[in-house]
């Protein structure tokens, strides 16, 4: 896999909801379903890593290389997609 991850997204009709393209193939076997935090710790590696490293993550669905990811209203999109970019840099370096 390449390191330099790029990371694009896409708004959703829930203002909660966003859809995160990168450019890494992150599902590798079919898709991953994490609605709550707890799910997501007992989950796949990476799944494990977004879930204790990006605040306010609520839940996610991974598919091939796309994250839709649901957040706490109160934590801006911003600090997210930073975190989430961040993150996901560090796991594939």
């Amino acid at each position: 896999m390449s390191e330099y991850v790029t990371v694009e997204t896409q708004p959703t009709d829930n203002p909660d909801i966003l859809e995160i393209i990168t450019n890494q193939r992150i599902a590798l076997e079919g898709d991953e379903v994490y609605d709550s935090f707890e799910a997501g710790d007992e989950g796949s590696p990476i799944a494990q890593m977004l879930f204790n490293g990006v605040r306010g993550l609520q839940a996610l669905t991974i598919s091939g290389s796309t994250l839709l990811v649901t957040r706490d209203p109160d934590v801006p999109w911003e600090e997210m997609v930073d975190e989430i970019r961040d993150a996901l840099r560090d796991f594939f370096l």
